[in-house]
């Protein structure tokens, strides 16, 4: 089997309008999470989210595209032009696409339906296109004239993970030796904020505070929005360009565990994990660093802690865990994929990124609330989805790196 390695990594999130300056954001120890302007929260209990400002001012798109494309699509582009010039590669025609969402088009089809049954407005001839998943691949091969295999992916909340799970397996399997994949997502609408709030997952929270991934007084996750698509590449091919490579993706596995229509098991977790650990041809105590779900919930951080517990045992101690979604809230799929992103910077820079708001952690976790240098050879990324959806990838260090920029 062939090796795959990761190239460039490009994203807008609530820390940064790309990937590198979400990534220093979140060293620096700052928060993305903020009271919701697009919108009144005046009579809800939610009113805060992961919410990119001012996104509609970047200058990427005409007035036309905005009409054409759904949030989540523009946002898909944005995270694609900021990959490839990380990646300074120039795409091939075959260019294969793996670009995970959750919800899609919930940000439009909102609107739309506003504008139809109160405003009687007529509805856009773009809105039923715009909103499908799979329109952010079939914008991003109109966008850069790839005719490649593509896939839109929903696995809810691990579709950003999966598509980067199933775009290493397309190119092991010498199926292409390029790849384009990861998750967007635009769902901070009133919809959805309503909607998680109603299942009693999201956080009452008013600050930055309120996303505590593991620690006691956790009430639920801080909805966010964004996107992070990642450069995959067979190893010989990156190398003969002589390009930047951050880590090499060692292994993948996935488990559906359809026991409930919300959550996982300890059980299938673990599985997961030990499967995606298995692959790798390491043992638990390899891992230097675990990215993990964490999303703030009361149920889902208890039963995530006990599966990595049940994985690890007592080598727990020794790895470094981070929980993202502290910073930037829960952005769906693009989460699984910013954390991906997130394993293979610490990887390259040797440096363990921070979780904030754990002054009080309820379980035995190695997490710190300051960035720190490390030497991290292995990590582990979890995501897991509504209906037990389940994925793990682990990451690797490439050694002698001759041919780094």
């Amino acid at each position: 089997m062939r090796r795959v390695v990761i190239t460039g990594i490009g994203g807008i999130t609530p820390l940064g309008y790309s990937f590198l300056s979400s990534w220093n954001t979140a060293l620096e120890g700052r928060s993305g999470i903020r009271r919701i302007t697009r919108f009144s929260t005046d009579n809800i209990p939610w009113s805060i989210a992961g919410e990119i400002r001012g996104a509609d001012s970047i200058s990427l798109f005409t007035q036309k595209e905005r009409k054409r494309y759904d949030l989540f699509v523009q946002y898909a582009l944005l995270a694609i032009k900021d990959a490839i010039e990380d990646a300074d590669v120039r795409l091939p025609q075959d260019t294969a696409l793996f670009i995970g969402s959750s919800r899609g088009g919930v940000y439009g089809l909102e609107i739309s339906l506003k504008g139809l049954y109160i405003d009687n407005k007529r509805l856009s001839p773009y809105l039923m296109p715009s909103t499908t998943i799979n329109m952010a691949v079939s914008a991003v091969s109109q966008r850069y004239r790839i005719r490649g295999y593509g896939i839109g992916i929903s696995t809810a909340c691990a579709s950003g993970a999966m598509a980067i799970s199933e775009a290493y397996r397309f190119i092991k399997e010498g199926n292409g030796d390029i790849a384009i994949a990861g998750g967007t997502e635009a769902p901070v609408c009133r919809l959805c904020l309503e909607g998680y709030g109603r299942m009693g997952v999201l956080s009452k929270g008013r600050d930055s505070k309120a996303s505590r991934p593991f620690c006691q007084g956790r009430d639920g996750f801080v909805l966010a929005e964004g996107a992070t698509l990642i450069v995959l590449e067979e190893f010989e091919r990156a190398s003969k360009r002589g390009a930047r490579i951050y880590a090499e993706i060692s292994s993948s596995a996935s488990i559906t565990d359809g026991t409930s229509q919300t959550g996982s098991t300890v059980d299938a977790e673990a599985e997961t994990m030990h499967r995606a650990i298995r692959a790798a041809g390491i043992s638990p105590s390899d891992i230097d660093l675990i990215t993990a779900h964490g999303t703030s919930t009361v149920v889902g951080d208890e039963v995530e802690y006990r599966a990595i517990k049940k994985v690890f045992g007592s080598v727990l101690k020794d790895t470094s865990v981070v929980a993202c979604k502290s910073q930037t809230g829960h952005m769906l799929a693009a989460s699984g994929a910013f954390e991906i992103g997130v394993a293979a910077m610490a990887i390259h820079k040797g440096i363990a990124p921070p979780t904030i708001n754990t002054d009080a952690l309820e379980f035995d976790l190695n997490m710190s609330d300051r960035a720190y240098e490390k030497e991290i050879r292995n990590t582990l990324s979890n995501a897991f989805g509504f209906g037990g959806i389940n994925v793990s990838i682990v990451l690797k260090k490439v050694e002698l790196q001759h041919n780094l920029k």
